[in-house]
C-alpha cells in the first residue's frame, strides 16, 4: 500500500466552535496520519516560568481522563500499529501520530482526550521535571544548543525568542509543585482551545465519516480565542551590524552571515528565497564556494537556513572555514557581497528562474522518501498562515517569475542588515551564556569593513552558473523484459561480478548503480584505512565542483568507504546516469592527490576524528560496539595516531597497491533495458583491468557465552552511559527471529521501568542490532545522576526479572507477532529503497532476495514456548554472547576482573574467534 498524499484535493472544514481542519482522503493508504498544531510554543511562556510550554507538552502524555496512566497513550497508539510524539517550538507546539488506516476511529478519540483533559498529577509532574532536566543536561555539550542560547542572548531582549525555551530543575524549582500545576492548568486553559488549534489528517477513511469523527472528538472543545502574535522586532539597530565571537567545544572554524528578513519564506508563488539560496549555495565551477576553496579559505557553504517564524526569517550563509579562511574573513565577506551583486544584476535573466522552477517541478514529480507524517505536521501549522485555496496549491506551485519580488528580497542582503557569528577556538571571548556555559563576546563590525562591503569589487573568478547540461527535456520509461524483475548475474569471472535488474514496480525514469571495490590494501591495517580515508576525502573534494550540476539535476553520486574497500553509488534519473558513472569511475581509478591536497585532507580527517571523540556517550558506545564486533572496522581513537603520522608517500603506496589487485561487484537496477546494462557492464569491465581478487571477509567477532566482557570508552562528558549487547549464537532465521521478537517485547517495559518509573536517565532504550547480518540486541541508558554500575545493575535486574517471568508476555505475543510480520512484509516504498535492499541481499548472499519474507514466515511459525525457552536460556546465560560497554562520566568505573576486560582493541581483535 502507498501512503501518497494528494493535497490538491484536500477537504477543509471549520467546526461550529471555530476549529479548522484539513482532511486528505488517501484511499490506497495503509496508514492514517494526524497532527494538531497549537499556537502555544515557548513564546507564550510566562517570563518568570520559562520552559512551561515544554513542560505542558510533556505532561499531556502523563495521563488523561480516559487513559489515566503515564504514557498510556503511547501504548494505546502502538497497539493500533503506530507511534505518537510531540515537540515544542517557538510559536507552536505540535502533537502528531500515525496508526493503521482503519484504527483512526479508535485512536482519534484517545488523542482528543489527551489534548482536552490532561490530569496533571503531581507525582508525574515531579518526574517529568526530572526528565526535562536530564534532556537539558544531555544537550549541555551540544554546540548547536549552545549557539542557539547565544543567539537568544544577542537578539532584542524584548522579543519572546530571547526566553529560555527548554526549562530545567532550576527554573521550575522556583515554584512549588502546586503552583506549577496551577500555572500548567492556566496555560492549557488559555491556549488549548478551538480557535487556537489547527488539525490536519490524512486517512483512508471516507471524508464524510472522517468529518463526523472530527466533530465527535473535537466539537466540544471550548472556542477560546486566537493567541496574539504581535511581537516587537526580533532585532533592533543594536543587534544588527554586530560580530559575535563564540568558543565551540568541537574543533570547528565557522562563520555564519545572517541577514534579517521579514517572513519572505511565506511567498509560495515566487519563492524568492529558494531562488537566492539556489544561486548563493551553488557549488559548481565559478561559484562562490569553488572560489573560496581555490583560495584555501573555505571547505563548505550552506545558504538559506536560519530561524524563522510567522513574521520573521533569518537567512544564513554558513561557511566552514580553514585556518587561512579565518585569517581572511573580511575577504570571504567581500567575495560573498561581490557574488550577491552578480545575482542582483542577473535578476532580469528570466531563464535562470525558470530553470530553478523546472528543477523544483522535477523534484516534486519524481519525489522519493516522502514522509507523510512530516507533511501533515507542516500543514497543521500552515493553516495559521494560509487559506484553504492556498493550502491546496502550496506544494504543487513551482514558482512564477516576478522581478520586483526578487529585487525586493535582495534589498535585505546589505552589509548594514547583517549579523556575523565567528565560531572558533581562536577567538577572544568576554562572557559566558546562561545555562550552557558557552563563552562568547559581542563587538560592533568595523565601519570601514561595512563601507568596503557596500561597494564590493567584482572578482573575475566568480560567475553565475551556466544552463544545466544534465537537465533533459523529457524522461521516458523503457518496456519491461521478462525475467529481469529480479537481479540477474550477467557476468561472474572471479574478480568481477555484475548484476542487473529492471524496475517493473515503480514505473519511474530512475535507477541506481552500485560499484563496490574490495581491496586488501585499503582495509587490512590501520595505515591502509588512514590512507583510504585521506584519498577518499581528496577525491570527493576534487569531484564536487565538476559534477554539482548533475547533483541538482537529479543525478546523485556518493563515493564512500566500507569495511573491505569503498563503493561508488550513483542514483536518480537514468538519462545520462551511465555516462556520469563512467566519468566518476575514470576519476576513481586515475585520481592521485597532490601533496597540498594530501596535507589538507589529512588535517580534516584529524579534525573529524577529534570531533567524533566529542560525540555523546551513547553514540560513542555504539560506534565502539561496531568496531569490536566487525573485524575490519577501526576506532577513531586508534586511527588518530596513525593518521597524524602517515606520510604522503605511504598514502600513495597504499592507493597504488589497492588498485593493483581488487575484486569488483556491481549492481544496476532501474529504468534500463538489458542491452544497456550489458553495454555498461562491458564498459565497466574494461575500466577495471586489475579486477582479479576475491571478495574480502566481513567477519564478526564471536563473543563468549556464559560470562560478560567489559570495555570502557573514555568520553569527555559528565553523563555516564552503558550499552549491554547480547549476540545471538548464529545468523539463522530462528536466532534472528527470536532476537527481533524479544527486543520488541522488552522495548516498552524497559523504557517505562528505567526511564519513567526509576528516572535513571533521559536516553533509555533498546534496539535490534545486527552486524553484517549477524543478529543481536542492545539495551542502553545514558544518565546524568547514576554511576555506570548502578545503571548496569538496574538493567540486569530488569532483564533477569522479565526473562524469568516471560509468561506474562503471552497475552501481548499475538500483537507483537503481528506488528513484526507487518514490518517485514512491508513493500519497498521507493525505487531507491528497493535498490538498496537488493544490493544488501547481494552482499549477504541472499540470492533468493526474500530473507525478510522468510523471517516473516519464521515469526508466524514461532510458538510462545520457543520464546520462553530462549528467554530462560538468556536468563541462565547459556545462549548469547555478552558485552558491556560503558562510559563512567563523572562517576566511578565499573569494577571488573582483568581477564574479563577489553583494554586493547587490537589485542582483542587478534585473540577473539570470528564467525
Amino acid at each position: 500500500m502507498n501512503n501518497t498524499i494528494n493535497l490538491e484535493n484536500a477537504h477543509h472544514v471549520t467546526l461550529p466552535n471555530g476549529l479548522r481542519a484539513m482532511l486528505c482522503h488517501t484511499p490506497e493508504a495503509s496508514e492514517s496520519f494526524v497532527s494538531m498544531a497549537v499556537r502555544a510554543g515557548h513564546f507564550y511562556d510566562p517570563n518568570d516560568c520559562q520552559g512551561l510550554a515544554h513542560l505542558l507538552e510533556h505532561m499531556l502524555f502523563m495521563g488523561s481522563r480516559h487513559l489515566p496512566k503515564p504514557n498510556a497513550i503511547n501504548g494505546f497508539i502502538e497497539q493500533h500499529g503506530g507511534t505518537i510524539n510531540a515537540w515544542t517550538g517557538t510559536e507552536y507546539t505540535n502533537y502528531h501520530f500515525n496508526c493503521s488506516g482503519d484504527a483512526i476511529a479508535q485512536t482519534l478519540p484517545a488523542f482528543a482526550d489527551m489534548l482536552r483533559q490532561p490530569l496533571f498529577e503531581e507525582d508525574a509532574l515531579t518526574n517529568e521535571i526530572k526528565n526535562i532536566h536530564a534532556e537539558f543536561e544531555f544537550k549541555k555539550k551540544d554546540d548547536l544548543r549552545r549557539l542557539y542560547q547565544i543567539h537568544k542572548e544577542t537578539c532584542n531582549p524584548e522579543h519572546p525568542f530571547a526566553k529560555f525555551s527548554v526549562g530545567n530543575c532550576d527554573t521550575f524549582s522556583q515554584h512549588e509543585c502546586a503552583e506549577l500545576k496551577r500555572r500548567l492548568k492556566s496555560l492549557h486553559q488559555s491556549y488549548y482551545c478551538a480557535l487556537n488549534m489547527r488539525l490536519c489528517i490524512a486517512s483512508p477513511m471516507p471524508i464524510r465519516q472522517l468529518e463526523a469523527l472530527v466533530n465527535q472528538c473535537f466539537g466540544t472543545l471550548p472556542s477560546g480565542q486566537l493567541a496574539s502574535d504581535d511581537w516587537p522586532s526580533l532585532y533592533t539597530e543594536n543587534e544588527l551590524g554586530i560580530q559575535i565571537n563564540i568558543h565551540p567545544l568541537q574543533s570547528a572554524r565557522r562563520m555564519i552571515v545572517t541577514f534579517a528578513l521579514p517572513a519572505l519564506q511565506n511567498d509560495y508563488k515566487t519563492k524568492p528565497l529558494n531562488y537566492i539560496s539556489h544561486l548563493i549555495g551553488d557549488e559548481g565551477e565559478g561559484s562562490l564556494l569553488a572560489y573560496l576553496k581555490e583560495k584555501d579559505w573555505a571547505l563548505n557553504l550552506i545558504a538559506g537556513s536560519g530561524i524563522e517564524g510567522d513574521k520573521f526569517k533569518d537567512f544564513n550563509v554558513s561557511f566552514q572555514l580553514t585556518q587561512e579562511g579565518l585569517k581572511h574573513k573580511a575577504q570571504v565577506l567581500e567575495a560573498l557581497f561581490s557574488y550577491i551583486e552578480l545575482i542582483r544584476e542577473a535578476s532580469t535573466e528570466e531563464w535562470r528562474f525558470h530553470e530553478k522552477s523546472q528543477l523544483n517541478a522535477l523534484a516534486l514529480e519524481y519525489e522519493e522518501n516522502v514522509k507523510p507524517l512530516g507533511i501533515i505536521t507542516e500543514y497543521a501549522q500552515h493553516q495559521f498562515i494560509f487559506g484553504p485555496d492556498e493550502l491546496n496549491r502550496l506544494r504543487s506551485t513551482i514558482g512564477s517569475y516576478d522581478r520586483s519580488i526578487i529585487e525586493h528580497a535582495l534589498s535585505f542582503f546589505t552589509p548594514k542588515n547583517l549579523r556575523l557569528k565567528v565560531i572558533s577556538k581562536d577567538v577572544k571571548t568576554t562572557q559566558v551564556c546562561a545555562f550552557y556555559e558557552a563563552e562568547y563576546s559581542v563587538e560592533d563590525i568595523d565601519d570601514a569593513l561595512i563601507h568596503s562591503l557596500e561597494s564590493a569589487k567584482k572578482i573575475p573568478e566568480l560567475c553565475l552558473p551556466p544552463p544545466n547540461p544534465y537537465l533533459a527535456s523529457e524522461y521516458t520509461l523503457i518496456l519491461p523484459e521478462t525475467g529481469f524483475n529480479v537481479p540477474n548475474r550477467l557476468v561472474d569471472n572471479g574478480g568481477y561480478r555484475f548484476w542487473f535488474a529492471q524496475d517493473q514496480q515503480f514505473h519511474s525514469p530512475k535507477g541506481d548503480i552500485y560499484i563496490s571495490f574490495d581491496a586488501a590494501q585499503f582495509s587490512d591495517s590501520l595505515t591502509s584505512v588512514a590512507a583510504k580515508r585521506i584519498w577518499l576525502g581528496a577525491l570527493n573534494d576534487h569531484l564536487q565542483a565538476k559534477y554539482y550540476r548533475a547533483e541538482i539535476a537529479g543525478l546523485h553520486y556518493r563515493i564512500y568507504g566500507h569495511q573491505a574497500g569503498f563503493t561508488l553509488h550513483t542514483r536518480g534519473f537514468t538519462n545520462q546516469q551511465t555516462l556520469l558513472a563512467s566519468q566518476l569511475l575514470d576519476a576513481v581509478l586515475g585520481f592521485i592527490p597532490d601533496e597540498r591536497a594530501f596535507e589538507h585532507h589529512k588535517a580534516l580527517q584529524i579534525q573529524s576524528l577529534h570531533n567524533s571523540l566529542l560525540n555523546k556517550p551513547t553514540n560513542r558506545l555504539f560506534s565502539r560496539l561496531s568496531v569490536l564486533i566487525q573485524r575490519n572496522t577501526q576506532a577513531p581513537v586508534e586511527l588518530l595516531d596513525v593518521i597524524e603520522n602517515i606520510a604522503y608517500n605511504e598514502m600513495l603506496g597504499c592507493r597504488s597497491a589497492a588498485f593493483e589487485h581488487y575484486f569488483v561487484e556491481a549492481f544496476m537496477h532501474g529504468n534500463w533495458a538489458s542491452e544497456e546494462a550489458k553495454a555498461f557492464s562491458t564498459s565497466l569491465h574494461s575500466h577495471c583491468k586489475n579486477a582479479g581478487g576475491a571478495p574480502l571477509s566481513r567477519a564478526v567477532s564471536k563473543l563468549p557465552v556464559g560470562g560478560t566482557l567489559y570495555h570502557e570508552v573514555l568520553c569527555n562528558h559528565d553523563d555516564s552511559a552503558v550499552v549491554l549487547y547480547l549476540q545471538a549464537p548464529s545468523p539463522s532465521l530462528t536466532d534472528t527471529a527470536l532476537c527481533m521478537v524479544l527486543e520488541q517485547m522488552l522495548a516498552a517495559p524497559f523504557f517505562n521501568s528505567l526511564r519513567t518509573e526509576q528516572q535513571l536517565g533521559y536516553i533509555v532504550g533498546t534496539g535490534y542490532v545486527p552486524h553484517n547480518q549477524h543478529p543481536g540486541m542492545a539495551f542502553y541508558i545514558q544518565s546524568p545522576q547514576c554511576s555506570p554500575k548502578q545503571l548496569l545493575d538496574a538493567m540486569t535486574a530488569f532483564l533477569f526479572q522479565q526473562l524469568n517471568e516471560i509468561e506474562f508476555y503471552r497475552f501481548y505475543w499475538p500483537t507483537i507477532q503481528q506488528n513484526l510480520i507487518k514490518q517485514l512484509e512491508e513493500r519497498d516504498l521507493t525505487l531507491s529503497m528497493k535498490s538498496q535492499r537488493l544490493w544488501v541481499s547481494l552482499g549477504t548472499q541472499d540470492l533468493e532476495f526474500n530473507r525478510n519474507a522468510k523471517l516473516a514466515e519464521r515469526i508466524k511459525g514461532l510458538s510462545f514456548e520457543e520464546i520462553q525457552d530462549f528467554a530462560h536460556q538468556l536468563a541462565k546465560r547459556e545462549r548469547c554472547g555478552e558485552l558491556v560497554l560503558f562510559s563512567r562520566g563523572k562517576f566511578e568505573s565499573i569494577p571488573t576482573q582483568e581477564k574479563r576486560t577489553i583494554n586493547s582493541i587490537s589485542e582483542f581483535k587478534k585473540e577473539i574467534p570470528y564467525y
